[in-house]
């Protein structure tokens, strides 16, 4: 669960060959597979379903660039508009 972004397959690959198993069966790497991918979507919130859990959603997750500025700055319930900008940005124009 530490290396969420790493591909399944090189993690994979880098257990079996510090393991120095013998016989792995095509059957074994999709069991592993399957486990790794339930593990790590345990950990991600749900898709939200309607408009109004998207906003909320987005409200919650705080979205931010890697200077650790807020990304998002607009995100009207009413209107139903979301816009994805930082004000640093807005400043070179």
């Amino acid at each position: 669960m530490e290396g969420l972004c790493e591909k399944p397959r090189k993690l994979i690959h880098k257990e079996l060959s510090s393991q120095n198993l013998d016989t792995v069966t095509y059957k074994d790497i999709r069991n592993i597979n399957r486990n790794t991918h339930k593990a790590r979507s345990s950990k991600l919130l749900p898709l939200p379903t309607d408009i109004e859990e998207r906003h909320k959603a987005l409200f919650v997750v705080q979205v931010q660039t890697i200077s650790k500025e807020q990304f998002l700055l607009v995100n009207d319930w009413e209107e139903n508009i979301v816009m994805f900008y930082c004000k640093t940005n807005v400043q070179y124009f």
